[in-house]
Order: C-alpha cells, then structure tokens, then sequence
C-alpha cells in the first residue's frame, strides 16, 4: 500500500494542471491544484490521519502550565529588577502588604465623635482577628502532601498580639510589620494614646486634643492625648481644615492602613497550577474584608470558623456611619476570579453567534437541502478548537507556558478558521457553477488552487508575524506569540488535510452519489434514504431543510454577492473614486494625528471591575490622599561599618527625594545614629559600633518581621527562619562579623506614579541615585512587586515599533512572493499598513494607550489586516478582464467572504464590549476599529485603486494548459 501511495504521489507531483488553471497562474496556485487533486483522490485516508495528528499534539494541553505572576510575564528578560527579586525572595522572605482603607463619613464630621468611635470600633474588631496557622498547615499537608512549606505558618497569628488578651489564644504572635519597634498603622487613632476615652468625649473636646497633636512638636509627647507625634495629620486626613489660630476644624475622609508582614509560599490551585500567597494574610484579610462590609458575604464560607476566630455567620455587614472603600492582597485574586467567572457567560454567547452566523452564511446564496454546507460548518469549528489545542500542545512540549493573554488566541483563531471556510467554499461554489460538468478532482483542485492559495497567503503571513513577535523581551508577549504562531499553522494545516477532504467528501454527495444532486446534507438527514424529489441545481436553490419545505420553495439567488457587486458599480464611477479618496484621506489624516498623540500607559486599578470596592478606593485614593506605591530600601553584599559614609548619603538621598510623600522614609541609620550616646559613628571602632547597632537592633525588632538587618553570624539573629523568637547569644566576635542586609521604606506620591510613563521614570530615577552612591544596582536599590509591571512602561514602546515592522517585512515578502504583481502587491501591502496606522490612532481618541495588552491586540490586528486586503488583492490578480471588470469580479467573488469574516469577527468581540474587564474591553474595542476600517479598505478603498492601477489582463486561449486525467 505504502509503495502505491508513493508512486501516486511520485505521479501527482508531475501532473499538469488541469480545469481553469493557465500560466495567468503563478507556481504556487499549480502546486495548490495539484495538492487538491491528490487530497481530493483519499480523502477518508486523511482524515484519519488528521485525527491521529490531532490527539498527538493536543495531548500535551495536559502538561501545559499556567502562568500569572506579574513578574513573570511583564519583566523584560534580562532587566536588572529580576536579579533584585531573586535577592530580595533569598534575603528577605518576609516582605511587606498594607492593608489600605478610605474612611468618608456620611454626615461630613470626620472629628465627629460617633464617627470615630464607630472606626475605633472597627479597628478593634480588625485588631482582635486571630488566624489559627496551625489548622491551615494541616490541611495543606493533607492537599499537596507538603507539610515543611507550611511550617512557617504554625502558630495563632494576630495582627499585634499584645491585642489579644482571650487566654483561649495566648502564644498569638504578631502579624505586624513594624517601625520603631511598633505596629505600623496609619490612622486617626493614632492620635489618641494608651488610656484615652473616645467615649463621653463631646466634639469640641476632640477637637481640641486632636488640635493639640496637630500644632505640636514632631516626636514630641502630647499631655492631652497621651501619646506621640509620630505623623503629620495631613497623612490620614484629606483637606484638613486649619484656623489661623492653630485649631482644626475638619477634614472630608480619613485614610485607615495597616502594615502586614507576608511570608508568600506555593500552593496548588484547584486547576492543578502552581501559585504563590501567604496563607495567613489571605484568611486575615478575607475576615477584614467581611468586617468593613466589602463583600456579601465571607470568602472563606465554611472555613470561617475552622481557622479565625471569626463569630458571626457569613453574611458581612460593615459601619453604617461611613462610606467604606478598601484594597488588600487578596483582593486582587478575589475580583480577577470573579470577573473571569462573571465573563465565561459573554464569552459562549460570542462563540454561539459565530458558530451560527457560519452555519448561516457557509455555502451557496440562497440556502437549499442538498448543495447546503452546514455539515462543513461543523468541521471547520471542529477545526478551530482542534486547531486550538493542537497550538497549545506543542507549546508545551516546547517548554511554554500559557497566561491569561492566550485567551485572545481562541477568538483569533475562531476569526481565521471561520473566514478560511468562508473562502474556501465561496470558492468551490463559483467553480461548481463555472463547470458543472467537472471531475471531484478537477473541482477540489482549482478550489484550492484559488481559493487555497488565498488562505496559504494569509496564514502564512499570520503564522510568520507572530513567530517574529516570539522574539520579543517580554515573556507574556514572546509566549503569546509561539502560541499563536503555532495555532494558525494547526488551523491552516488542518484547513488542507481535514476541511478539504470533508468537501472532497460534499463533492461526492452531490455529484457522483447513486442519488447526485438528490442526497440532503447529512444535517438535514444524516441517512442516505433522504433524498430530494427531484435533482437539486446548485444555481437553483430551494431552500434549506431547517427553514422552509422542500417542495416549491426557492430562495434569492445570490443576495450577497449582488449587493456587493451594486456597491462595486457605485464606488467604481467617477463620482465613487472621488468620494472614495475623499472620505479615506479623512480616516488616514486622523488616523495620524491620534497616532502622534498615543502614549504609554498601564495601571493595574484598570484591571478591575468599574463597580468594586478596589475601583472606589482607587478614585477615592486620588481625590482625598493621592497615596502612592510602598517600596522598600534595600542595601547588601557590603559591610555597614566600611560603609558609613554611604549609608549617611543614601539616607539623606531617601529623604530629600522629591518623588516620596513627606515623612514617608523609614530607613534604621537615622533612628540609630539618634540612639547612639557618641553621635559619631565615624569616629567608633568596629567593635563599639556593632556592639551599639546590635543593641538597637535587639530593642526595635520583633519576631515575625525579620527587623531592618540580617547579621552575617546566624546567632545574632533575634528569631530563626520561622519567626519563633529565641533566647541567643551573641559573642563579640560573632557580632564583629558585621550585618550583611539591610531595608528601609518609603512612599512616593501619587502625582510621581500617575501613569505607567511617570512609574516607569520615577523608578529608574531613584534606582540610578542610588547606584551613584553604591556604584552597583545591587549593592543599594528602592523594590517593590509592583515595578515588575512598571518595568513594561520601558519597554513596550520599542517592542510595538519592532513587532509591527518585523510584522511588515514579512508581510511585503509574502504578499510580492505569493500574488507576483508589482503594481497588485504594491497596493495590498500599502493598504494593509494604512489599517494598521488608522486602527492604532484612531484607537487614542477611544482611550486606549500603549501597553503589553494593546501590542498583542496590534499584532492580532497585523493578521487580520492582512486577510481583508490580501484576498481581494489574490483574487483581481487571477481574474480576467479590464482593470474595472477584474475589480469587479474580485469584490464580487471573494468580496463576500471578506463582508462575513469581518461580521464574524464582530459578533465575537460585540458581547464581550460589556465585560467589566480591561482585557477584554481593550480586546473589543481594537477588534471593532480594525473591522471597520480593515473591511472598508478590502471591499471600497481597495478595488477602487486596483481599478485605476491594476491594469488589464486578457486570457490568452493559446495559454492556457491542456487537461489532463488525474494521477
């Protein structure tokens, strides 16, 4: 068998073109022919073959692994923040959370006293939350078999322990991170020592003792309330009101937060991929949340009472006295999940109306029984989602990793797959009718011999954009793209191997059956004994099975096809071409000048939903506070002792930095030069200044919080790695041997983080100060988890310009090597980059700003550009006639495939324009730019041109080749 086989495809490759395939044909349409033939002659064969290649590579979506961190998916490779967070993960496993809260009374008084005594309230409630580590490491260990990643959270955990006082719970330890030895919170109450009473006191009263804390010295201790100035008012009050005489007056919200220690582990997800949280934090924050009324009701359901001591029911219910807006860790999760959940409900509806237009709109005008094409309709969306998973995979053989973006791909490749049926059997109808008295093979052939050779051109133009972008320095970008690369070849391969045989197998039915012309389309009766009355013309429809009967009904001819070719006539008059320049040299000028205003841009307050109580904080933050990002202030790998005049400069640079809020530093060199009894540490021998920094040391750490420094000798540590706190002792030689890592922190403004651009400059500019004391980016640096995505800003803009003119390279070659008409492939290549141009300007007046989502949206956009221009151009370049005649035929011809796949693609992106998230709106809204103005220049601005300068093409008889029987 196999050695017949191989002499029949000895035989194919030597065969002449036959049916309406001339030298007017370029190599590859001959070569598309004769593919079609010899698919045409087995096509049960592959089949078969289709469907073991398809098991064999989509079998490896089981091993595919999901990525989400931000750090892994937006750092450039290579950046120096990378190396900075493997350092600060080894050094320092304990990073910082906050907890942050907006406060805005109902009644106006933000010194009201029912108002604070309702926040002092809550803050209690907040404070008296205990975690019962011990229960959540058991249970972990019972999911994952894993106990020693979880051994770090044994214990009662509270915020501070020193607030609890249940003896049930005594051993809790603190939560807190700490400044100073204290529990780093942010508030009003802060302004109220040990011992003051909220209770009983009358608003003047308040006022006047939160009027004494305001006009006192900093640190200074404050007789009427009992405690500190440690903080400006001004940090927790917005648009605090101040008489001339000193006396505050009011404010408009107050500004709650709390400093959390967080210790992330890994742990596997219900979906079997890996992730990262602290698990303590996550159970802390979700009782928080419920308290202040942010959900409905307890994340935690069940398990509420299994590890908190949590005594209410499930419902939450927070202060009736304010208007409540929150951010917390697990916040992000918890309204990502619940927004992917709320947009799976759009997502079907989009793939419903594509499925359906398909089977609508998918084989000859006019609907009938026999010669209609929803079975093949079938196929090709078994060959999007084969296709799909075929992509994904290889790529995991591969060693990729899929993240959220690879969602785009299914409604790329449900676009593509949808308009490579549309063109294939658009094309198979026009040659059924051209020869009615032609062989299956003849037939199949010169159906991809156009049609075919249509969809070679944009899915190898497609496949090969995207393989480019696989290059890029971003990781989510590079994976996208191999994935997408990937899965456009899967579909254009099984579009030839898979949907080409099942419409050899159509071809059969309705010409060379024992019933030809009589058997129903198996979806209309899956039985052969379903036959038509009578013989059933392809030119003469009467209708479809699922719509009217089958005696006597006929259906227009050719709606769409005519509509399109009155259209043609209208637009190709003199009138039509003066019009037609008129209104694109309008779209191209705007376009233009909303490019020339497009920006950088990314924010992560976008990702979430416009409803959500993270959204309000986000616009209550920028209206009362204008609070900025934490970071942290690390130095390493240097002797503080050698160093002292470096650690004098980098904290006085901290400070004096403009980009940080006012008082905002907390870095240790300050507070422990004022500590020390000879304020000169220059002068200090080594001994005494470690003897004195260990002191320091010793008396503002606590356990849970690892402190501002790590010793180099283990014993001088005041807790281990698991945070317990131990008796040690630490001798003089071990302390000699010096500390090794230190951290402070900071806060910059809002106005300095207002953008991705100003994110992006503020932390280079700070990281580059730094290194100019330190000479190395490693030795000092500011980190935080967010300057991951902040590191995109700088990048970005580059990797857009060099996918989109890598992209345009391939394009230009493909399109000139494929069509082989100067002047046609000119104008195809000049049109697909005018879409381009226009899609991204115009999108800036829609607000949509350069990012990581828009480049991988534009290089979508490349290989749809590409679809509507280069069919139109493919098929004028192959027909007959005047340069007028040949426009027509093309807008007539394929016109329609290119009108369904942009409605297609359409009515996949229309649904999801409602979505709360940001991916998908930005997904939607350049898929509705691109159709318009893509299938604008396909089917008006194109054959216009090509009808001036296309040219003529006359068929030469004499050329054209001899048919020949099939191999």
């Amino acid at each position: 068998w196999l050695k017949a086989e191989l002499h029949c495809l000895a035989d194919f490759c030597l065969t002449v073109p036959a049916m309406g395939i001339d030298d007017h044909h370029g190599k590859l349409e001959k070569m598309m022919y004769k593919i079609g033939v010899f698919l045409a002659q087995r096509p049960w064969q592959f089949i078969f073959f289709s469907i073991l290649l398809i098991v064999a590579c989509a079998s490896g979506v089981g091993s595919f692994e999901n990525e989400i961190r931000q750090d892994k998916l937006w750092v450039p490779t290579g950046a120096v923040s990378l190396d900075q967070s493997d350092y600060v993960d080894s050094t320092w496993p304990a990073s910082g959370a906050r907890a942050m809260t907006v406060w805005i009374p109902k009644d106006g008084k933000v010194f009201g006293g029912e108002n604070l005594r309702q926040l002092q309230e809550f803050d209690a409630k907040i404070r008296s939350i205990v975690v019962n580590g011990t229960k959540i490491v058991a249970d972990k260990k019972a999911e994952d078999e894993n106990e020693e990643t979880y051994t770090i959270y044994k214990s009662l955990w509270a915020f501070d322990a020193q607030d609890i006082t249940d003896p049930d719970l005594e051993g809790a330890q603190s939560r807190c991170s700490t400044r100073g030895g204290r529990c780093e919170v942010q508030s009003i109450l802060g302004v109220f020592g040990e011992g003051y009473q909220l209770a009983g006191k009358t608003d003047d009263e308040i006022l006047q003792d939160i009027s004494a804390f305001h006009n006192a010295e900093a640190d200074s201790l404050v007789a009427s309330t009992n405690s500190r100035k440690s903080f400006d008012l001004r940090m927790v009050v917005a648009d605090l009101r101040v008489s001339a005489s000193g006396k505050v007056e009011g404010g408009t919200a107050l500004w709650n937060a709390y400093g959390l220690n967080e210790r992330p582990a890994p742990f596997q997800e219900s979906g079997g991929d890996m992730g990262f949280e602290d698990a303590i934090n996550t159970v802390w924050d979700a009782d928080a949340l419920c308290h202040l009324g942010m959900e409905e009701d307890h994340r935690l359901e069940d398990d509420v009472a299994k590890y908190t001591n949590w005594g209410g029911g499930k419902t939450c219910s927070g202060p009736d006295r304010f208007t409540v807006s929150a951010v917390f860790s697990r916040s992000f999760g918890d309204l990502f999940g619940d927004q992917i959940r709320g947009d799976l409900a759009g997502l079907g509806i989009s793939f419903a109306l594509v499925i359906a237009f398909l089977f609508l709109m998918i084989g000859p005008p006019g609907r009938d029984s026999v010669h209609g094409m929803i079975s093949l309709g079938f196929v090709a969306v078994v060959i999007v989602g084969a296709s799909v998973q075929s992509g994904f995979g290889v790529a995991s053989y591969l060693g990729v990793k899929n993240n959220p973006l690879g969602n785009f791909i299914n409604f790329l490749i449900l676009g593509l797959g949808v308009d490579d049926a549309f063109v294939i059997t658009a094309e198979f109808v026009r040659h059924k009718k051209e020869n009615k008295g032609a062989s299956i093979e003849d037939l199949i052939g010169s159906t991809l011999a156009t049609g075919g050779a249509s969809v070679f051109l944009t899915s190898f133009t497609d496949a090969a954009a995207f393989a480019i972008g696989a290059s890029s320095k971003l990781p989510a970008l590079r994976d996208f793209c191999i994935m997408a690369a990937l899965s456009v070849f899967f579909t254009w391969f099984l579009m030839m191997i898979l949907f080409t045989p099942a419409l050899a197998l159509h071809a059969r039915r309705i010409t060379s059956s024992e019933k030809a012309g009589q058997r129903y389309d198996c979806c209309c009766c899956p039985l052969k004994l379903c036959t038509a009355p009578t013989v059933h013309e392809i030119d003469e429809p009467k209708g479809c099975c699922m719509v009217c009967p089958q005696k006597g009904c006929t259906g227009r001819l050719e709606p769409l096809p005519d509509a399109l070719e009155a259209f043609a006539k209208v637009i190709l008059t003199t009138p039509g071409k003066i019009v037609t320049f008129l209104v694109f040299g309008g779209v191209l000028i705007f376009g233009i000048v909303g490019l020339n205003e497009l920006y950088v841009n990314w924010k992560l307050e976008w990702f979430f939903p416009s409803d959500s109580y993270v959204s309000d904080f986000f616009d209550h933050n920028e209206q009362y506070f204008s609070s900025g990002t934490r970071y942290s202030i690390h130095t390493g790998d240097m002797d503080v002792y050698d160093n002292r005049d470096k650690f004098d400069q980098l904290d006085a640079y901290a400070r004096a930095l403009e980009f940080n809020q006012d008082r905002s530093v907390s870095f240790f060199w300050q507070d422990f030069i004022k500590a020390v009894p000879a304020a000169n540490t220059t002068a200090m021998q080594r001994e005494q200044f470690y003897e004195e920094l260990h002191k320091f040391y010793s008396e503002t750490t606590t356990c849970g919080t690892q402190g501002a420094m790590r010793w180099v000798a283990e014993a001088c540590e005041k807790c281990p790695e698991g945070g317990v706190q131990e008796e040690r002792t630490c001798s003089v030689d071990e302390r000699n041997m010096g500390v090794k890592h230190t951290r402070g922190s900071a806060i910059y403004e809002l106005v300095h983080t207002s953008d991705g651009k100003i994110r992006y400059e503020t932390m280079t500019a700070t990281r580059n100060g730094m290194k100019d004391i330190f000479g190395s980016e490693l030795k000092a640096f500011p980190y935080s988890r967010d300057f991951a995505t902040w590191e995109e800003a700088g990048i970005i803009e580059q990797e857009l310009i060099q996918n989109l003119l890598f992209a345009g390279v391939v394009i230009i070659v493909v399109v000139f090597g494929v069509i082989q008409d100067v002047k046609v492939s000119a104008v195809t290549v000049i049109s697909t980059c005018m879409v381009i141009l226009e899609t991204a300007g115009i999108l800036h007046f829609w607000e949509i700003r350069i990012n990581g989502v828009f480049t991988i949206n534009m290089v979508i956009c490349v290989g749809l550009a590409v679809d509507y221009a280069a069919h139109i151009g493919h098929c004028f370049k192959h027909s007959y006639g005047t340069a007028h005649e040949r426009a027509m035929k093309a807008v007539r011809n394929l016109g329609p495939s290119v009108f369904n796949a942009v409605i297609s693609t359409l009515l996949a992106v229309v649904v999801v324009g409602f979505s709360q998230s940001f991916v998908f709106r930005v997904f939607f809204r350049i898929l509705c730019v691109l159709c318009i103005v893509g299938g604008a220049h396909g089917l008006w601005l194109l054959p216009v041109v090509l009808s001036i300068v296309g040219g003529d093409a006359v068929e030469d008889a004499s050329k054209k080749a001899t048919a020949v029987e099939p191999a």
